[in-house]
């Protein structure tokens, strides 16, 4: 019982959450925004929750690297375009975002969200900078994983898997001490900090990746389905393993476990019943998930944050920043599918004539 592409889709629904939980929630100073009660040793309660979202990323990365292990074993197209056309139809829907909020941006008399003038725009439209949304670092380093996976997936196919992990480990733990102590002087030269920050986040966000990757090759999951499946008040105490990890990170509230969190957290959850609604409404969420991901920032923090707190109590600020980055998703879908059509079938007619002129030399 391996993990469906259904499931993978509902695990994008929850990390969405996560992350708007985490933006949102994961502050000490609240200087007004909304509402503290309870509160814990002078920490808003809902900070403790929301930390636990530092698991978004990794359940992205697990689900992307477990994806792309079965995707690249599948030999119906070259790899190479594969991947192509993977990072440009995620393009697409990212430059559409950034060109419609700049637009929103300037009409609701916020420009500076947008400020640096045409290099800067170039640096965000290339993903080499993320000045105009702090989410859309992980792009770049999203990027650069589905062109190395061929390469991690070729690794970890051959060598041990124990032994991948343990370097996939160490470098995670070498990039982030250097993303967090910043122990190299690189200087003020640019292009080199540019490169440098490249490899850190790609290093530190390797790890979940990798272990995605091992998950599929190993068939660890339907290991855990087969053990744990059927044992009695299984939902119970996956609840209570997945509070226990909210628990835990509370006291230790580094991000460096986040990884760990995240895996432990993808079993407990996939494992317990869930019911149809449920499936439904996190599946939708999962649909959408990549433009509540671009878009969410430029609601709380840079273009209507006014709006997006005004409802005052945190469990109601959640739901009208999700309802709110829908909505924009909507809007944003109605412009991007019809270009990805043309897309799709263009690729598919080149495929078709690849397919003739070969079959024509091999009769010739």
């Amino acid at each position: 019982m391996e993990f469906s592409k259904k499931d993978m889709k509902i695990l994008q629904g929850v990390a969405i959450l996560f992350m708007l939980s985490l933006h949102l929630f994961a502050r000490k100073e609240i200087n007004g925004l909304y509402e503290t009660f309870p509160v814990i040793n002078g920490v808003p309660f809902v900070y403790y929750l929301a930390l636990f979202g530092d698991a978004c990323v990794p359940i992205y990365l697990f689900a992307s690297g477990y994806g792309l292990f079965f995707s690249l074993g599948k030999n119906a197209t070259p790899t190479v375009k594969k991947n192509f056309l993977r990072i440009l139809k995620l393009l697409i829907n990212f430059w559409i975002i950034l060109l419609m909020f700049m637009s929103i941006a300037f009409v609701a008399g916020k420009p500076e969200a947008f400020s640096g003038g045409f290099s800067k725009f170039l640096l965000n439209f290339c993903l080499l900078s993320n000045s105009y949304n702090g989410a859309w670092w992980y792009l770049q380093t999203y990027v650069i994983l589905v062109f190395l996976a061929p390469l991690l997936t070729k690794l970890i196919k051959k060598y041990n898997s124990i032994s991948m992990l343990v370097i996939s480990g160490i470098i995670y733990l070498v990039s982030y001490v250097e993303r967090i102590k910043h122990v190299l002087d690189l200087g003020d030269n640019t292009v080199v900090v540019m490169l440098v920050n490249a490899v850190v986040l790609v290093g530190t966000s390797q790890l979940a990746f990798v272990v995605g990757i091992i998950f599929a090759k190993e068939g660890i999951y339907s290991k855990l389905y087969n053990k744990f499946h059927n044992i009695k008040f299984k939902n119970i105490l996956c609840l209570l393993g997945i509070l226990m990890l909210v628990v835990m990170h509370a006291f230790y509230e580094s991000m460096i476990i986040a990884p760990f969190t995240a895996i432990t957290f993808i079993c407990l959850f996939n494992l317990m019943n869930k019911s149809v609604f449920v499936q439904k409404l996190l599946t939708f969420l999962g649909n959408h998930s990549t433009n509540l991901w671009l878009t969410h920032m430029f609601f709380y923090m840079s273009i209507f944050p006014e709006l997006t707190f005004a409802p005052r109590y945190p469990i109601l600020i959640f739901l009208w920043l999700v309802l709110l980055c829908l909505l924009s998703s909507f809007v944003i879908n109605a412009i991007y599918y019809p270009i990805i059509k043309i897309i799709d079938k263009k690729t598919l007619m080149v495929g078709i004539q690849s397919d003739k002129t070969a079959e024509s030399k091999i009769s010739g």
